[in-house]
C-alpha cells in the first residue's frame, strides 16, 4: 500500500475509538470486589495502581486503596459518560495511612457536566503526606457513568 492509504486507514481506525479508550489506553481494568480493612475502620474493595482504571455508575461511593512509597502528589482523573444530570456533589477524599489527616476534593455543588467540558475529564489533584495506604473514598449524587485513573509522582524519598 501506498503511504497516504495507509495512513487514512490509521485515521479511520482512531475516529472509531471512543473518549474512554483514549483515556484508558495503556491500562487495563481493575476489578473492585475484595473486603481489604483499613486503618479507618471500614473496608477498601481494592488497591488501585496507576496500571489500572475503575468504571462506575454515579450515584454510589466506592472505596479503594492507593499506595505511595514516599510523599507523593496524587493525580485523579475522572472520566465522565452517559451524562443525565449532574447532581450537586463530587468528592474525593483521600486518608493519610493513619487516618489522622485528610485530603478532600469537592465539586462544592459545581455542574459537573459542565466542569468536565468536551472531553469528559475532571482532574482531581491531591497531596499524600506520608509513605502507605491511602483510603480514597470516591462518591457523587450525579447520574451518569465514570473511569476513573490516577498517576502519582513521588516528591521526595
Amino acid at each position: 500500500m501506498t503511504r497516504p492509504i495507509v495512513l487514512a486507514f490509521v485515521l479511520l481506525g482512531l475516529g472509531a475509538c471512543s473518549d474512554e479508550s483514549f483515556f484508558t489506553m495503556g491500562r487495563d481494568p481493575m476489578v473492585c470486589e475484595d473486603s481489604i480493612p483499613t486503618a479507618c475502620g471500614t473496608t477498601a474493595r481494592c488497591v488501585l495502581d496507576t496500571g489500572h482504571y475503575l468504571t462506575g455508575d454515579f450515584p454510589s461511593a466506592r472505596r479503594f486503596i492507593v499506595h505511595t512509597m514516599a510523599e507523593a502528589d496524587l493525580n485523579f482523573e475522572i472520566y465522565l459518560d452517559n451524562r443525565h444530570a449532574p447532581g450537586t456533589s463530587l468528592r474525593l477524599q483521600v486518608s493519610e495511612p493513619s487516618c489522622d489527616e485528610r485530603e478532600l476534593f469537592d465539586s462544592a455543588g459545581a455542574d459537573i457536566f459542565q466542569e468536565a467540558g468536551e472531553d469528559g475529564i475532571i482532574p482531581m489533584p491531591i497531596h499524600a503526606e506520608l509513605p502507605g495506604d491511602h483510603l480514597v473514598e470516591l462518591s457523587s449524587d450525579a447520574y451518569c457513568s465514570y473511569v476513573l485513573r490516577f498517576s502519582l509522582q513521588q516528591t521526595s524519598l
